[in-house]
């Protein structure tokens, strides 16, 4: 008995691109063709490296060599922020460009 594996792989793969799923620690993103996110009205659009002006974000954000820390953009070379949002503090520590960044919240 054979079985043929790839039209079957072909079908999965392009039901996997028609709907996206995130759910990080209590944060949940559902999008699919022409659907909106968390039921808030805006559509959900995937743009490589960029953080909406509107986005409500809490937390460290780090995408190539740039950090947010609850949304608020870090400039290069700054070692230490504190967040008027969530009243905390942190260490950061910059690489060499294209390297990256070390963000750690102080006791």
């Amino acid at each position: 008995m054979r079985f043929h594996i790839a039209p079957l792989l072909i079908v999965f793969s392009q039901l996997a691109t028609a709907q996206v799923s995130v759910d990080v620690s209590g944060y949940g993103v559902k999008s699919g063709s022409g659907s909106t996110a968390s039921g808030s009205g805006n559509t959900a659009v995937n743009e490589t490296g960029v953080i909406s002006p509107d986005a409500e974000i809490e937390g460290v954000t780090t995408i190539n060599d740039n950090v947010w820390i609850d949304g608020v953009k870090i400039a290069r070379g700054v070692t230490e922020y504190f967040s008027k949002k969530t009243r905390k503090a942190y260490t950061i520590r910059w690489g060499k460009k294209g390297e990256g960044a070390t963000v750690t919240e102080k006791p």
